[in-house]
């Protein structure tokens, strides 16, 4: 009988460990315990650094490409992404093996290693190399900064309905609020400066799509398969080499290059564009390991969210200094209501992960009060041994 009792409490006990791991899954924070780094004055989660250091890049990233597209005339986006994958692959398979740090998160690197999850990292590294592709098309394309950016909020609305209703997670009101502002703002930018550029549409949204799958396999990645976010980084570089490679003989681009860089005017300006092709293998590396940090710390709802902050940059710097499109009072309403709510969102976020130094002390005395109970009552322990 007592056995039977104790086999009918363990089954009720498994399925509220169940429920307890389905609440935290649902929360859209931070799906890890939150680490801080201390700044002296204050500390502040390492999640929400990463999570800021990729926006911050993402936006470089794309003035940097935008340059070369435009002003170098250099649009051959497979021959783009091969320098930046084969810098990626120097970086990681000469200089990674020598660092220790590096060796420690990412773990084996080898074939066998590679065979465990074979499909995961082959569909994961196909989705990597046309979410990129496709990013570089988008970019060359001649598409009005309004509209673009409202199609790539269509991101941040698409993940939110997936979490909140296929996945079903918790999303605090305020989360829904923001959204909200962010993208009636973004509907008021557009909405005066649409034009028949399907074409251009398609790419983006399609675009849209293939970031949406690579933010929430990114996601569920290290869940699923227990592997860090810095090894799949490491076996993208090494899987698309040579699918690039194959694609410029295919597509025939090596010719347009070998034509591309016998032109005389190009002379002039050969040691700037290679800076810029330097700076942006550079930050193509930093940019795509910011974001599987940031990933893997927060939410890709999360994350997306506050990368909406990068786009409403762009709107400002077009309409004010680029000078690219009129304003209207539909435009100007539009960039105040995102703005809110981008300001708002990314406030809320650093209170959240900020630590005030009278808090910390707070905790650290209540430690030291807790450690010098304990000590007693070990002592007085001893004493009655004794």
């Amino acid at each position: 009988m007592e056995t039977e009792k104790k086999v009918e409490n363990s089954e009720k006990l498994i399925p509220k460990e169940e429920e307890d791991k389905k609440e935290k899954e649902k929360s859209d924070l931070q799906n890890e315990p939150k680490t801080y780094l201390n700044c002296g004055c204050f500390q502040i989660s390492v999640g929400i650094i990463f999570t800021y250091i990729y926006i911050f890049l993402s936006i470089s990233l794309n003035i940097n490409n935008r340059i070369i597209y435009h002003n170098y005339q250099f649009q051959f986006n497979f021959t783009l992404m091969l320098f930046q994958q084969f810098f990626c692959l120097i970086l990681f398979g000469y200089f990674g093996k020598r660092s220790k740090i590096f060796t420690k998160q990412t773990g084996e690197i080898s074939f066998r290693d590679f065979y465990k999850f074979k499909y995961y990292y082959l569909s994961f590294g196909l989705i990597f190399i046309l979410n990129i592709l496709s990013s570089f098309y988008g970019n060359q394309l001649v598409i009005n900064v309004s509209m673009f950016v409202t199609l790539r909020k269509l991101v941040l609305v698409m993940v939110f309905f997936i979490d909140y209703f296929l996945y079903k997670k918790q999303i605090k009101p305020f989360t829904i609020l923001c959204i909200f502002l962010i993208t009636i703002g973004t509907i008021l930018i557009g909405s005066d400066d649409f034009t028949a550029d399907y074409f251009g549409y398609c790419v983006v949204i399609i675009n849209n799509i293939l970031t949406i799958i690579y933010v929430k396999f990114s996601e569920t990645f290290k869940k699923r398969t227990g592997v860090t976010n810095l090894k799949l980084l490491v076996y993208n570089s090494y899987l698309a080499n040579p699918i690039l490679i194959i694609a410029i003989f295919i597509s025939g681009e090596y010719k347009k290059i070998i034509e591309y860089f016998q032109i005389k005017s190009f002379e002039g300006t050969y040691f700037g564009f290679c800076g810029f092709l330097i700076s942006s293998c550079a930050l193509c590396i930093c940019l795509n390991s910011s974001f599987f940090i940031s990933n893997e710390k927060n939410s890709s709802l999360f994350t997306q969210l506050l990368s909406n902050s990068k786009d409403i940059i762009v709107s400002f710097l077009s309409y004010f200094f680029l000078k690219n499109n009129a304003l209207t009072i539909k435009i100007v309403l539009g960039l105040f209501i995102s703005t809110s709510g981008a300001i708002l969102i990314s406030m809320k976020s650093i209170c959240d992960n900020l630590i005030v130094p009278k808090d910390a002390k707070k905790e650290k005395e209540k430690e030291k009060e807790g450690t010098e109970m304990e000590t007693k009552e070990e002592e007085e322990k001893k004493k009655l041994i004794i």
